[in-house]
């Protein structure tokens, strides 16, 4: 039960950062025998505008005792970061469409904005506008300049707490999409972010908040870095022919993650094969038996700030004989890299690539 419980927790706080519909974990965990055929429970939405997925409230994420980020620096030459091409400054009043394809107008570039992404407050932060944020939601925890500032309710918002902190633009994301036009019904301008799904969208929404603050530059500078990064690990990894078969261990009850998520495109371009490959949901939950059977040559711990280890996990009846355990490949690794939609998505790229490939990596 208490594993069960961590496990709950842990996927509220992964799906909080990842600021999108999130998966619901059962409460009889049902598992498939093979992880192709993983008929993978799926983490159905909650109805309730609760973070991810529906279970107890939210706490701020623990700092993970597991393997600390570090900047993977390839041996191979790596590729040049890409020079932006300079940009004009934005003319305001401006008129831009959010990702619920409503017009919003900014008669001016925003002063005092409040985010409740945990993504997009990174990457205000990011582009320089973090000095213009006034609030955050909870979850934004990162850089540390965000936790300190004033808080806003993550899932349940509160137009009251929004109006006096004078605001003159609101960054909201599918957690409160449901409330987004009592807001604007009070005056207040929302910027609707949805959930980016891949980097690409990533990139999308760097520039589409660059246009709203006036620092397209800032923002057209931040892409060509990150592209450059993810372009200088994938360089260092192209002769790799077949890279090692790896678990992504969401929660001790063994959710995991698919193809078409953040960390599964992270896992593709750092050249692993994932067990979960051909599940049927983003967020499958597999049977010991199937994973035992995967035989996975890497398991990497998003839930190691909850206690799982090299040690706890090669204690599992059965597992001590995979190779992961075999060979002392166990490694944790900060969700919150891997799952957020903001500008450390390439720390969570660094991060993967240095633990699966330490000889071609400082």
């Amino acid at each position: 039960m208490p594993a069960l419980l961590a496990g709950l927790a842990l996927l509220v706080l992964l799906v909080a950062a990842c600021d999108g519909d999130e998966p619901a974990a059962p409460t009889t965990p049902a598992a498939t025998a093979t992880p192709a055929a993983a008929t993978a429970t799926p983490v159905p939405a909650t109805p309730s505008p609760t973070a991810t997925p529906a279970a107890p409230a939210p706490t701020p994420t623990p700092t993970p005792t597991a393997t600390p980020t570090a900047t993977a620096t390839p041996t191979a030459t790596p590729t040049p970061t890409p020079t932006p091409t300079p940009t004009e400054a934005p003319t305001f009043p401006l008129t831009v469409e959010d990702s619920a394809g409503t017009e919003v107008t900014l008669e001016a570039p925003p002063e005092r904005i409040i985010s409740y992404s945990p993504g997009a407050t990174e990457l205000l932060f990011a582009i320089g506008a973090g000095d213009r944020v006034v609030a955050t939601d909870e979850f934004s925890d990162f850089p540390p300049e965000a936790e300190e500032l004033p808080k806003v309710a993550y899932s349940s918002p509160d137009p009251e707490r929004a109006l006096a902190l004078e605001p003159d633009l609101l960054i909201m994301a599918s957690r409160q999409r449901e409330q987004i036009e009592q807001f604007r019904s009070l005056g207040m301008t929302v910027l609707f972010l949805d959930s980016a799904q891949n980097i690409e969208g990533v990139f999308e929404t760097v520039a589409l908040l660059g246009l709203v603050t006036g620092n397209e530059q800032q923002a057209a500078d931040l892409v060509a870095s990150m592209r450059g990064r993810i372009e200088a690990v994938t360089a260092a990894l192209e002769e790799v022919e077949e890279g090692p078969l790896v678990f992504f261990e969401l929660t001790a009850d063994l959710y995991t993650v698919g193809t078409d998520t953040f960390v599964g495109e992270l896992l593709t371009l750092a050249k692993a094969r994932n067990i979960a490959e051909g599940a049927a949901s983003s967020f499958p939950q597999l049977s010991a038996e199937a994973i035992i059977d995967a035989a996975p040559d890497v398991v990497l711990l998003a839930d190691a700030a909850w206690g799982e280890s090299y040690e706890t996990v090669c204690a599992r009846p059965g597992w001590d004989a995979i190779p992961a355990c075999v060979n002392e490949r166990v490694h944790g690794v900060d969700g919150d890299l891997t799952s957020r939609p903001g500008p450390r998505i390439v720390d969570g790229l660094e991060q993967i690539a240095r633990l699966l490939y330490p000889d071609r990596f400082e």
